[in-house]
């Protein structure tokens, strides 16, 4: 009865999953793992540089989440209604 909805959540976090793992092996983010192992035994942290594309993010950010909601009412309401 419920299923398009269970399953469309599971497709989108299926797609979401592999989308950020294949961004991240393109980027490079598993390519230090030497380095990695021993992050937590430093004593300091290093300083970081602030972004210049923190707006932007920040926009991106909201706009995905909002979109995730306008999804879910979505659904809600297809699954109800029809």
């Amino acid at each position: 009865m419920y299923y398009p909805f269970f399953l469309a959540y599971i497709l989108t976090g299926l797609f979401i999953g592999v989308a950020v793992f294949a961004w991240a092996l393109k980027t490079g983010q598993f390519s230090d793992q030497q380095r990695a192992r021993f992050l937590a035994m430093e004593e300091t942290a290093q300083q970081t540089v602030p972004s210049a594309k923190a707006g932007r993010d920040l926009y991106c950010v909201f706009y995905l989440a909002l979109a995730a909601i306008g999804a879910s009412f979505a659904l809600v309401g297809y699954a109800l209604f029809f």
